[in-house]
């Protein structure tokens, strides 16, 4: 039929940043209790994900002997991705994508870098807070046993057994795939499309052996709740510090700067404010009404914000989208609100 209106399932990738940049706003807007419950709630999801793996990837070690241990990483690496299906549609915060979205909106001039930091900051404290308490959650549910216990185990000493460096390297490589990750699942406007948005560069991060902050804040209390007991006692264990100092920290600081470099100074280059040398331009105490339509100043400034502007007059009244927050310059009406996770 001919004269219908077309409906796109996936916005663009400036419409897609204009939506980081509205999440990191607000991010940096609430209490910083509440970044840590969210963060600490995030921390837990991590965790039921990384279990089920852990659960599945243990429990095949005939065809990991059959076939090789290229199995049980398949089997980890295509599981492991529900735990973010969970974090990004339930409005929970990960240190990871925090790197990506506050400084977003203070290169965009919508945020301060000490409030920025502040949240990143207590997103990590959050989700370390998340994964113990969901580890020994675990290990009282009595799930840190038999297979899961050997396969965690074996985990953590590869995990505290690399060289410092290797494992900041692995945590820039981890984090550039888990902002990706955050970047296809917002731009994705259908639940089937941002799984696969999330699917893939997540699995391919934890195929490839990345290094993942989060998910090592609750993999590693785990290990070291199973080294307590005698039956996976090893003489060489890593104890806690070993876990934060060879793992952790160098995945933490390796994660933070492919948020803050890559992605967030990466994509504002491509369609934000580095584009035309305006970097953490302060929005003014006193502004000027904005015109109606958007004008090429303001970044990031794109087309189809006015579409969907007209698109929702169009609609019954009861069908239109909430006027959230004034959130980007050039694109309220709460438009990046619809868009973000």
């Amino acid at each position: 039929m001919a004269g219908g209106k077309t409906l796109s399932l996936v916005f663009g990738p400036a419409q897609g940043y204009a939506a980081i940049v509205d999440k990191g706003e607000q991010l940096c807007k609430v209490s910083l209790v509440f970044i840590f419950m969210v963060s600490a709630f995030a921390g837990c999801f991590i965790g039921f994900g990384a279990l089920l793996s852990l659960t599945i990837g243990g429990r095949i070690l005939p065809a990991v002997e059959a076939y090789g241990s290229g199995v049980q990483t398949w089997v980890y690496a295509a599981l492991f991705p529900v735990n973010l299906l969970f974090i990004l549609l339930s409005g929970t915060l990960l240190f990871t994508g925090a790197t990506f979205t506050t400084p977003s909106a203070v290169i965009e001039g919508r945020a301060d870098w000490k409030r920025s930091a502040l949240v990143i900051i207590m997103a990590w404290l959050g989700n370390m807070a998340g994964g113990w308490g969901f580890a020994i959650f675990t290990d009282l549910c009595g799930l840190n046993d038999g297979a899961v216990a050997e396969y965690v185990t074996k985990v953590a000493i590869s995990k505290t057994t690399k060289n410092w460096g290797v494992i900041l390297l692995r945590g820039i490589g981890c984090n550039w795939l888990v902002c990706m990750a955050v970047f296809l699942c917002t731009i994705a406007q259908d639940m089937t499309g941002k799984y696969v948005g999330i699917f893939f560069p997540i699995s391919t991060f934890v195929a490839c052996g990345f290094e993942h902050y989060p998910a090592n804040a609750y993999a590693l209390p785990l290990a070291y709740l199973a080294f307590q007991k005698e039956a996976y006692a090893q003489p060489d264990s890593p104890n806690f510090f070993d876990m934060l100092w060879k793992n952790l920290i160098p995945a933490s600081i390796g994660n933070l700067f492919a948020g803050v470099v890559i992605m967030s100074m990466g994509f504002s280059f491509f369609f934000g404010s580095l584009k035309k040398g305006e970097c953490c331009k302060k929005k003014k105490e006193e502004e000027e009404p904005a015109p109606e339509k958007p004008n090429e100043e303001n970044m990031p400034n794109i087309e189809a914000v006015d579409k969907w502007k007209q698109g929702q007059q169009q609609l019954p009244q009861q069908q239109q989208q909430p006027n959230w927050v004034d959130a980007i310059t050039g694109n309220n009406d709460g438009f990046a609100r619809t868009v973000s996770c």
